[in-house]
C-alpha cells in the first residue's frame, strides 16, 4: 500500500527530493535534487504523468506513487523516513517474488513494522536497523543489502564470494528494516511540527537540553 504523502507545487521536503531522484532516473527532471517542489518538478512529473498515461495534473497523488513502484530505487544520500522505506518495499515484493513479508507489529504511531525473509534454512538469523531514531542510515544500509543479495540471487551471482544460491538453502534471514518508524520520522523531519506526537517529544527533549532535537533523539515517539 503507498503511504507516501501527496506532494504538489510550492511543497519542501524529503519526499520531494526523493522525487526529483526518481524522475531524475526516469529522465523527465534534469533539475537539482533539492526537496523544492518548483516547475522544473512539476513539468516532470507531467511528463512522467503522459508517459504513464495518467491524468497530467503536476500532482503527485497515490495514482502517480504507485505508478513510480517499478522505478522506486534505495536512496543512499537523503534522509530514509518510513513512508520511502515502504515505498520500496512495494517494490522489493513485485520484483522479488521469492521473498517473505510481513509484520511483527505495529508503532505508537499506528505504522506497521515489516520484515522480510530471505532463504529457508535452517540457520536463522536477525537483522535489526534503526533500534535509535538517529542511528536511521542503518535501514537504507540494510535496504541496500537485501536488494543486492536478491539481485545477485536472480543472477545466480555470488555476493561477497559466496553463492546466493546457497545461502538461501541453507539459511533463513529475517530482516526488520525500521524497527523504529516514529523515531526516524521524527529526526528525518517527517512528522509535523504542530502535531502531539512531535509536541509530546520536544517537550520530553527539553528535559535534556545538550542534546539537539530532533536530531539526536533516539527514543520511540514516547521517549521510551
Amino acid at each position: 500500500m503507498i503511504i507516501l504523502k501527496t506532494l504538489k507545487f510550492g511543497g519542501r521536503s524529503n519526499q520531494v527530493k526523493y522525487l526529483q531522484m526518481l524522475l531524475k532516473n526516469i529522465g523527465t527532471y534534469t533539475g537539482n535534487v533539492d526537496g523544492i517542489f518548483g516547475n522544473n518538478t512539476k513539468n516532470a512529473v507531467v511528463a512522467f504523468q503522459e508517459k504513464t498515461s495518467l491524468d497530467t495534473t503536476g500532482i503527485v497523488d497515490v495514482s502517480t506513487w504507485n505508478a513510480l513502484v517499478p522505478y522506486a530505487i534505495v536512496p543512499t544520500d537523503i534522509p530514509y523516513s518510513y513512508d520511502i522505506m515502504m515505498l520500496n518495499l512495494q517494490r522489493f515484493r513485485l520484483k522479488y517474488t521469492f521473498l517473505d513479508f510481513g509484520n511483527i507489529g505495529t508503532s505508537v504511531m499506528g505504522k506497521e513494522i515489516p520484515y522480510i525473509q530471505i532463504g529457508y534454512g535452517k540457520n536463522k538469523v536477525i537483522y535489526v536497523a534503526s533500534t535509535h531514531a538517529n542511528e536511521w542510515i542503518t535501514s537504507p544500509v540494510i535496504m541496500k543489502f537485501i536488494q543486492d543479495f536478491c539481485d545477485a540471487y536472480l543472477k545466480e551471482e555470488n555476493i561477497y564470494n559466496v553463492s546466493t544460491k546457497k545461502i538461501y538453502e541453507l539459511s533463513s534471514i529475517y530482516i526488520v528494516p525500521m524497527l523504529n518508524p516514529d523515531g526516524v520520522d521524527l529526526v528525518t523531519n517527517d512528522i509535523d511540527t504542530h502535531s502531539n506526537e512531535y509536541i509530546y517529544a520536544k517537550n520530553i527533549a527539553q528535559n535534556y537540553p545538550p542534546i539537539p532535537f530532533p536530531d539526536g533523539w533516539k527514543a520511540n515517539i514516547q521517549g521510551i
